[in-house]
């Protein structure tokens, strides 16, 4: 997938991102609080809608165009106020169309106003007004490639957790013997990503010392790392540890420098995305020493 423009109102708090035009690698800049998180948060809303049923719309539109499997879309949504209510009513959809381009000829997929629905231009019986097309038809096959390509953004994780506890016992995690490593990538996406890297670490145990090859590169300290899990009361604790060659311990995530773990993170992510998925990181410079900061930055580039 690459999204190749974004538009998107706020009309409940008065705020608009006018419609922007990405390449292959684009960079935010500007000040603290002039909206970058903001623009990162309402590309994850849309993502939301087209992935997930349950979401909440509140007099929102937006205009997104991308490109996945060889064709062109463009989505448009635009909802209504949610209702004031104690029962917490979702807000209706209000207009929606999603176009395909097929060479130079636009394919209209569906065309959604109040009162009519059309699916490749034949109405549709009255379906749920509070959720979008994109999953009402998600098995439809001119439909199902678009809730594909939004599952495969990914919003890096870069609030810092001591641990990841996760309701998935280790011992579930297996994977078929023959199964390739990007079909692998695929299919762990939307998984933690550090629940990715220990099923990386065991199934892929030679792939996986790239990770610690470009870890150790950055960072001369260490020699080594690795992921390890803690049964809880409730669920499993999943750690990111390091060892540096001058202790014989291992440091646990809590331990760790915030430069290391966001570097360790951010690294994990990008050897662990699919190709030709999108990886979106916020505030990518936080916590980034000089140490580190450009040779991150290089491997993100590469």
């Amino acid at each position: 997938m690459q999204i190749k423009r974004f538009k998107f109102d706020d009309h409940k708090r008065n705020w608009h991102i006018e419609e922007t035009v990405f390449e292959h690698f684009n960079l935010l800049v500007g000040i603290y609080g002039v909206g970058k998180t903001r623009i990162l948060k309402a590309l994850e809303r849309v993502s939301e809608v087209a992935t997930n049923g349950d979401y909440k719309l509140d007099g929102v539109a937006w205009e997104i165009g991308f490109l996945h499997a060889n064709h062109e879309y463009e989505w448009q949504l635009k909802s209504a106020f949610a209702p004031f209510s104690k029962n917490g009513e979702l807000a209706s959809i209000m207009f929606e169309r999603i176009v395909m381009k097929n060479g130079e000829q636009p394919v209209t997929l569906v065309e959604r106003s109040e009162n009519t629905f059309l699916l490749n231009n034949e109405k549709v019986p009255k379906l749920k007004k509070t959720e979008s097309a994109v999953t009402l038809f998600s098995e439809e096959a001119g439909i199902a490639p678009i809730g594909e390509a939004f599952k495969q953004i990914i919003f890096s994780e870069t609030l810092r957790r001591k641990s990841l506890n996760a309701q998935v016992n280790p011992e579930d995690l297996i994977i078929e013997t023959n199964q390739s490593l990007e079909t692998f990538k695929e299919n762990l996406v939307q998984q933690p990503t550090a629940i990715k890297a220990y099923q990386f670490q065991q199934f892929y145990p030679q792939e996986f010392s790239l990770i610690k090859q470009y870890f150790t590169d950055i960072f001369s300290s260490v020699e080594d790392i690795k992921v390890t899990v803690t049964r809880k009361t409730e669920g499993f604790d999943f750690y990111f540890n390091i060892k540096e060659k001058a202790s014989n311990e291992w440091i646990l995530q809590p331990e760790m420098s915030s430069g290391m773990f966001r570097t360790l993170v951010h690294l994990t992510e990008l050897v662990l995305a699919p190709d030709k998925c999108v990886v979106v990181i916020d505030d990518f410079e936080s916590h980034l020493g000089v140490n580190c900061m450009p040779d991150l930055t290089d491997f993100v580039m590469s």
